[in-house]
């Protein structure tokens, strides 16, 4: 399992993030979303489609993903534009 790309997102917005991500040689999953709550504890949303999610991930497997997202956003440059 692998982080692909990460884009930051502009400051102020609840999403810190968005990336793709690699389950395995035959899974890939795009345009996910690395969120903060107010507590500071980050997790992952899938994008909507047809304004329904198009997955969702179970706790375990939620922190998993995040902290690798969360990683991989902090080992960016801090010159790195954020998407637009």
């Amino acid at each position: 399992m692998q982080i692909l790309d990460i884009r930051p997102s502009p400051p102020g917005s609840t999403t810190l993030a968005r990336f793709d991500l690699q389950l395995n040689d035959h899974l890939r999953l795009y345009n996910l979303g690395l969120r903060q709550s107010g507590k500071g504890r980050c997790w992952t949303v899938a994008p909507n489609a047809f304004s329904e999610r198009t997955a969702a991930f179970g706790e375990q497997f939620n922190r998993a993903i995040s902290d690798m997202a969360l990683a991989a956003l902090m080992e960016l440059p801090a010159d790195e534009p954020s998407a637009a």
